[in-house]
């Protein structure tokens, strides 16, 4: 082969490997671009999802801080229908998002509250509206465990239509915070017309020890029972105790005892009566004693109505009882405020109508009747079998009421 030949071929080679290292810089050139547009759109994507958190985040705390700005003024008395939070372009702490809360009230629509979060270029809106709610929203709720003796019935009446279960449509809720095993027992033939719910997370087939009863539903909640802290009233004296060794006193305007006031305890001998006369509130710091077939009446010719805030314990002998002869259950109002662990023993000679909130207290009820009304305790055990019917009207309440606030009732995002 002469030179020139070799020449040639040698330049075609060199050709041909100049056009493969062009194609192989091309090709690697359109996937490095494809590779940096892929993460600069994947690092866009990841900052426009952490904005839409933020801003997600703000929008939340504008709801919480109106509902906690609402409920402040609840809680201290000064609530009106002009309490409408409004806040513009506030701050969240520790990021760079703000948040704006708009808030409308009137008595028919109650709360409407909206509240725009932004970060940066991002935006989430939430609106909310809110209902008030109460201390006695189910027939038993208790933060540990309940009770219930063969032959109960737990069922819902409506005072304000009629004592007929027959004439009220809504179904009792009975139920524990708890996730133990074991916290509801429910022996056999107890029945409850409605729902038996357990804490958060909670496994019924655990929590619920089911002996033979019949019941509509089980089920755990979505989110925690509140408890609310209620407190003693501030009430003047006369801090002595209220003593019945024999016979009949009476407590309310006019009476041996005055309608409101802070006394140390209540004593009651056997076979003695206190007399309920007016509207009375009374404060107790110590314990309550009922002797042996003593008696508390409310007396309805008189309007009686009762409310006693307990620090102590309440222990009841037998044959003694709370006779509310209004029939009414929210008539007679009693509000554990003392310890974990305040013991509460209530008996009834005929049937029982009142509510009871000691969410810290052990609850033991004997009732020789009917029991109407409703109970929030720590534990409870009723040691009769009796008929149980929550009054659905406990659920018609006011600002005014003790222990009641604003809570979300619908809520959507856009």
């Amino acid at each position: 082969m002469n030179k020139k030949k070799k020449k040639r071929i040698s330049s075609r080679k060199s050709g041909s490997i100049l056009v493969l290292v062009l194609l192989v810089v091309l090709i690697s050139f359109i996937i490095g671009t494809g590779l940096l547009a892929l993460g600069t759109q994947s690092r866009v994507t990841s900052i426009n999802q952490v904005q839409d958190m933020m801003s997600r985040s703000a929008a939340d705390a504008g709801i919480e801080r109106a509902v906690q700005e609402i409920n402040n003024a609840v809680m201290a008395g000064k609530w009106s229908a002009s309490t409408t939070p409004y806040v513009s372009n506030a701050a969240l702490p520790f990021s760079d998002s703000i948040y704006s809360v708009k808030t409308a009230y009137d008595a028919t629509g109650g709360y409407r509250i909206v509240s725009v979060g932004s970060d940066r270029n991002r935006t989430r809106t939430i609106n909310a509206t809110l209902r008030l709610k109460g201390l006695f929203e189910n027939a038993i709720q208790c933060r540990d465990s309940i009770t219930l003796k063969s032959g109960t019935v737990v069922d819902t009446i409506d005072s304000t239509i009629s004592m007929d279960p027959a004439d009220c449509d809504e179904k009792a809720v009975i139920g524990t915070s708890s996730i133990e095993d074991d916290r509801i027992i429910l022996n056999n033939g107890v029945v409850v017309d409605g729902d038996v719910v357990v804490g958060v997370g909670g496994d019924t087939s655990t929590v619920i020890k089911d002996l033979g009863a019949t019941i509509d539903r089980s089920y755990s909640l979505s989110s925690a029972v509140e408890f609310p802290t209620v407190s003693p009233p501030s009430l003047f004296g006369p801090d002595t105790e209220i003593a019945i060794k024999n016979g009949e006193k009476t407590i309310g305007p006019g009476g041996d005892y005055p309608a409101t006031g802070r006394f140390s305890e209540i004593g009651m001998k056997n076979g003695t009566t206190l007399r309920v006369i007016g509207d009375c509130t009374l404060y107790v710091t110590g314990d309550i004693g009922m002797g042996q077939n003593s008696e508390i009446i409310l007396d309805a010719s008189k309007n009686a109505k009762l409310t006693i805030y307990l620090d102590g314990d309440w222990a009841s002998d037998n044959d003694s009882g709370i006779n509310n002869e209004t029939s009414i259950p929210s008539t007679f109002k009693l509000y554990g405020t003392g310890p974990l662990g305040q013991a509460i023993d209530i008996k009834a000679k005929g049937e029982f109508y009142g509510v009871i909130y000691a969410p810290d207290a052990d609850l033991t009820v004997f009732s020789g009747g009917d029991i109407y009304g409703s109970f929030v305790t720590n534990n409870f055990e009723l040691k009769n079998p009796a008929k149980f019917l929550y009054d659905a009207s406990l659920k018609t309440i006011s600002v005014y009421d003790e222990g009641v606030r604003f809570v979300i009732n619908r809520w959507n995002e856009r």
